[in-house]
């Protein structure tokens, strides 16, 4: 929709194009590269654009042939070579800001109830800049919204976006590249690992991801654990799927809880498996 001249964007993405989302603009940020508005080099515009074409196989349900794989990896590994040797923005020693989230998560506190966030992102330097939390409100988030794009103004490369969310997990997940970058082993994934990727984000609930989250912020691994009771009316409060999801959890052994009211902690050994399904 359109206010005083500025136009509000509502996006509606299955899974697998939130994940091809999220890999452009995480790329696009290491990159220092509107990627979406077709800068800079025309490999690595080509690649995503191929990954894209891809990913619509897969989704529709078709068998991808050989060659398309044997293109898209080589045309991959070129476009992570011409990435490493840009570092526009000098990311490859970032990690992600979690002071950022545990003040969100803290401003956030125990409510239940669907919040706006305003998010402002710099292009320049490929980093988080600001944050605001802007209420319950539509009318007021979204005048609040305008007078930020005024402060900070896309032409000078600022993004400036608006999210309306009842938990600051899920803001992490949908638009985590706004955070910082967790590791740089491999910038592009081949199409194997995101395959793999997209289908372990969705091999489970949203209300298990959401208790995975909270567990790993609060660093409950192995011996360190909490409480059923804790982590239902303190930490998750209002999770309608609470029992369904811890269930999930349980039967793919991602947490150790030997019976139903047994206390909680995360599995050591499948600490690889937990961060791929965060």
């Amino acid at each position: 929709m359109e206010r005083e001249g500025k136009t509000l964007e509502l996006q509606v993405r299955s899974r697998i194009q939130h994940y091809w989302a999220e890999s452009i603009e995480r790329t696009s940020v290491i990159y220092g590269h509107y990627l979406k508005e077709q800068e800079g080099d025309e490999v690595v515009i080509s690649y995503f654009k191929s990954l894209s074409d891809i990913f619509y196989e897969i989704e529709s349900g078709r068998d991808l042939s050989a060659q398309s794989k044997i293109d898209l990896d080589d045309l991959r590994e070129r476009a992570q070579q011409i990435i490493y040797q840009s570092d526009v923005n000098r990311l490859f020693d970032s990690s992600v800001n979690e002071d950022i989230v545990q003040t969100l998560t803290s401003v956030q506190g125990a409510s239940e109830a669907l919040n706006n966030w305003i998010i402002v992102f710099d292009w320049k330097n490929g980093q988080f800049l600001t944050w605001d939390s802007v209420g319950r409100d539509a009318e007021e988030a979204t005048k609040k919204y305008v007078d930020y794009e005024r402060q900070f103004p896309a032409d000078e490369d600022y993004e400036v976006v608006l999210i309306g969310s009842s938990d600051v997990a899920t803001v992490r997940q949908t638009h985590s590249h706004y955070f910082g970058i967790q590791k740089f082993d491999s910038i592009l994934e081949s199409l194997d690992q995101s395959i793999v990727g997209f289908q372990t984000r969705m091999d489970i609930d949203v209300g298990s991801r959401q208790i995975l989250a909270l567990l790993v912020r609060k660093k409950y691994w192995g011996k360190k654990s909490t409480s059923v009771d804790t982590l239902r009316n303190h930490f998750v409060r209002g999770l309608i799927t609470f029992d369904v999801s811890l269930q999930n959890l349980r039967a793919k052994g991602l947490i150790n809880m030997p019976d139903a009211q047994a206390p909680i902690s995360l599995n050591v050994k499948k600490k690889a498996e937990i961060e791929a399904y965060l």
